[in-house]
C-alpha cells in the first residue's frame, strides 16, 4: 500500500474553529433537552425524508456511548444536503451510507464480493455517472462493532482508508477498486483507464486517533465532513469529547449541517 502522508489544500480552513467551538447555551439547551429527556425509546426525534432518528438513537449522542447506523447515516444524509446546496457545481462529492459496503460483500450472507448487489446505485449519483465525481465518500460498519470512512478520490485516482484505530481496511478499498472496474465495465465498457495509476492507501499519520472504545462513529462523521470540504484531518480526540458529539446533534434537530 502507499502509505503517504497528504498536505490537503483546504477550501474552507475554518472548518476546524467551527467544529470546535462551543455551542452557545440556548443550543446546549436544545439539544440536552432531546438527550436526556425520557420519552418513548421510538419517538422520531429527527425525521430526514425517508431516514429518522429514534430516541433511543439519538440519545446515543450522549457522552461515552457508541453512535448507531440511524445517527451516522442522519449525519451523511445531511452532508449530501450540504453538498447539493453549494453553489459550485464541480468537485462534486457523493456520500453512501454503510448498506452500500454491507451489500457489495455481501455480508451476513455469502461474505464475498456481489457487484450485481450495488449495480443500480450509482442511479442515486447526480448525472447517474460516479466518474463524472471529485469524492465518493462510504460510511462503513465493520463487523457491526466499528466504523470507519472509505473514500474514492476520482480525479486523484485513489482510495484511502479512514480508521481512528488505525487499520487499513484493505478489504475495503480494493473491493472498491474492483468495483470501479466493473461499473466502468458495465457502464462504459471496456476496462477502467489508467487503472494502473489507482492507488490503495491504509492508514497514514494525518488520520487521528480515538482514544476510547466508543467514538469511532463521531470520527467517522468528521472524517466525511472534514473530507468532503478538502479540509485537512486537524481535530483530535479532544474536539470529539468537548463539541463534535454536540455539533452533530444540533445539525441532527436543526436538519442542516452546524
Amino acid at each position: 500500500f502507499d502509505n503517504v502522508d497528504r498536505v490537503v489544500h483546504s477550501d474552507d480552513s475554518n472548518r476546524l474553529d467551527v467544529i470546535g467551538s462551543e455551542l452557545t447555551p440556548y443550543e446546549v439547551g436544545e439539544v440536552n433537552e432531546k438527550l436526556y429527556r425520557e420519552g418513548n425509546a421510538h419517538d422520531k426525534i429527527v425525521v430526514l425524508g425517508v431516514d429518522s432518528v429514534q430516541r433511543y438513537s439519538f440519545q446515543k449522542l450522549r457522552p461515552g456511548v457508541w453512535l448507531n447506523d440511524e445517527v451516522i447515516h442522519a449525519y451523511f444524509v445531511l452532508l449530501q444536503k450540504r453538498e447539493n446546496n453549494r453553489t459550485c457545481r464541480t468537485n462534486r462529492s457523493h456520500f453512501f451510507k454503510s448498506f452500500f459496503l454491507t451489500l457489495l460483500f455481501d455480508e451476513g450472507k455469502t461474505n464475498s464480493y456481489k457487484y450485481n448487489n450495488v449495480k443500480s446505485w450509482s442511479k442515486q449519483v447526480q448525472g447517474q455517472d460516479i466518474f463524472g465525481l471529485d469524492k465518493i465518500i462510504f460510511a462503513c460498519n465493520v463487523d457491526g462493532l466499528h466504523w470507519t470512512c472509505v473514500v474514492i478520490f476520482m480525479k486523484e485516482k485513489r482510495i484511502q482508508y479512514y480508521c481512528s484505530t488505525g487499520g487499513d481496511g484493505s478489504k475495503y478499498t480494493k473491493g472498491l477498486l474492483k468495483y470501479l472496474k466493473d461499473e466502468w465495465r458495465t457502464k462504459k465498457g471496456g476496462d477502467l483507464p489508467d487503472e494502473s495509476r489507482w492507488k490503495i492507501v491504509g492508514f497514514t499519520n494525518e488520520v487521528p486517533i480515538q482514544h476510547n472504545g466508543y467514538d469511532c462513529g463521531v470520527f467517522t462523521c468528521m472524517f466525511a465532513d472534514f473530507l468532503s470540504m478538502n479540509s485537512p484531518l486537524t481535530f483530535n480526540q479532544q474536539h470529539i469529547t468537548n463539541t463534535c458529539r454536540q455539533r452533530i446533534a444540533l445539525s441532527l434537530l436543526k436538519g442542516e449541517i452546524v
